[in-house]
């Protein structure tokens, strides 16, 4: 593998040139592992206690809510990403004023973006319901469920954007506290409200809200005392030229996640249509999605964090021309997602019925339908991880475009399979068109690292 003698030892002596490739990954993708798996407990913690409390219905409801997280997350991108990276840029150009001015942008986009899109929520909660593909029996489970939460998404929107400008300031511990801190409070909120006060559902999205408002108090606590500089009146005003700047960088990000979307969309909506004229329902096959889901993000929100932590590590000996340790960091991550996915797999064939157990209990229907959806599904989960820690590698040497594209595969193959498949198949096609997705992704994700990764090897 061609590498720069000049930089052999690593440039100026930094770890990232230096250390040992296994040791680094420890060290730059733990913390984002805990940060990543914190936004996955949120849901995850909500789907146990509702399903334990409220039942199958309940966990159709955050199903279909689920939509409107993503798309918070996509909007929080769009403008945290983008000033974070401004921030970022003109803080090492010691234009601290500049980079100030760039934060406070962002806070101010953050803040209008929650604000206006929990009014938005508020008044069209009835037509998002059936948009995002509740069934009659669902709808005032997720009316009620998606009334409360869109309380909370001006806190929600400031402590996912928030956290990535405290991570850029220099500060990842205390962005990790804000969120746990809210996942805690989210975690014993429920238990009071769900069972001793016994306010079903409305009680588990009233916990989720609370949490919100701790996580973002903590944020704003932080606002207060900013390492780079302190915060004037002046840095909060939005102007156009840095609109402009936040948006561009931000699209990226934001646009795979509003692929995303478009897919919960179409795959709630393909459950809801095909499970209704299958033997088992559609609100069980939307019951049953969202717990399979909700676990499987606990294994996949690790994978996403450990190629996230990977990128400095990527970045800094691409650019020294290391290409050896850029390939050796690729391949561990790989290693770790394969096994990721190879545990996630022996747990949906091993263990179905104690998965299930976890959140409640439901009709026959409904568990038989969970434990297809595992083992057809999630069938390919095993390499589901492949094109995101491919997008991430591709980012961190400079390729985002690329990358964009490597991640949109998975979203986008899986709309057209579910637009296709279960025409001609009925539910089986839903079933079917995951792992055939995960293939066509992992495909693609190689053959666009292919070409690079042969002038890596080339030197």
């Amino acid at each position: 593998m061609g590498q720069n003698p000049a930089s052999a030892s690593g440039p100026q002596g930094n770890p990232l040139g230096e250390q040992p490739i296994g040791t680094l990954l420890l060290q730059y993708s733990l913390p984002t592992i805990i940060s990543t798996l914190t936004g996955s407990l949120y849901n995850f913690v909500d789907q146990i206690f509702i399903g334990q409390r409220v039942g199958y219905l309940g966990n159709a409801a955050t199903t279909v809510a689920y939509p409107l997280t993503i798309l918070c997350g996509a909007l929080c991108l769009l403008f945290s990403n983008g000033a974070g990276v401004q921030f970022n840029i003109f803080n090492g150009k010691q234009n601290r004023s500049e980079a100030m001015r760039y934060a406070g942008s962002g806070i101010t986009l953050l803040a209008l973006d929650g604000i206006i899109l929990a009014i938005l929520v508020r008044i069209f909660t009835p037509s998002l319901v059936l948009l995002f593909g509740a069934t009659e029996e669902v709808v005032p489970y997720a009316q009620t469920y998606i009334g409360i939460i869109a309380v909370g998404i001006p806190f929600l929107t400031i402590t996912q954007g928030g956290t990535l400008l405290i991570r850029s300031d220099g500060s990842p511990r205390y962005a990790m506290a804000c969120s746990l801190a809210g996942v805690a409070v989210n975690f014993l909120l429920d238990y009071l409200f769900l069972f001793p006060l016994q306010m079903g559902i409305a009680g588990a999205a009233c916990a989720t809200v609370l949490g919100q408002v701790l996580s973002a108090c903590l944020v704003i606590r932080y606002f207060f005392r900013f390492h780079c500089a302190a915060f004037t009146r002046q840095d909060f005003r939005l102007n156009a030229d840095r609109f402009r700047s936040i948006v561009s960088v931000g699209a990226a990000a934001s646009l795979n996640q509003a692929a995303m979307l478009l897919m919960n969309l179409v795959l709630n909506n393909s459950l809801r249509y095909y499970g209704s004229l299958s033997e088992y329902g559609g609100s069980e096959a939307l019951a049953a999605a969202g717990v399979v889901t909700k676990v499987s993000f606990l294994f996949f929100s690790t994978m996403i964090g450990c190629s996230i932590g990977s990128q400095p590590i990527v970045g800094f000996n691409y650019g020294a021309k290391r290409y050896d340790r850029v390939l050796r960091t690729y391949y561990a991550v790989l290693r770790y997602v394969l096994i990721a996915g190879a545990a996630e797999t022996l747990c949906f064939w091993l263990f179905p019925e104690a998965i299930l157990h976890l959140f409640g209990s439901g009709t026959g229907n409904y568990e038989a339908f969970a434990i297809r959806y595992m083992h057809t599904f999630m069938l390919l989960v095993i390499i589901s991880g492949i094109p995101p820690i491919s997008m991430n590698i591709m980012s961190g040497i400079g390729k985002a475009k690329r990358g964009i594209m490597i991640s949109m595969s998975k979203q986008l193959t899986l709309i057209v399979l579910l637009l296709i498949l279960p025409r001609l198949m009925g539910i089986e096609g839903v079933l079917w068109s995951g792992p055939a997705a995960d293939v066509t992704a992992a495909v693609c994700s190689l053959l666009v690292l292919r070409p690079e990764f042969r002038r890596m090897r080339a030197g």
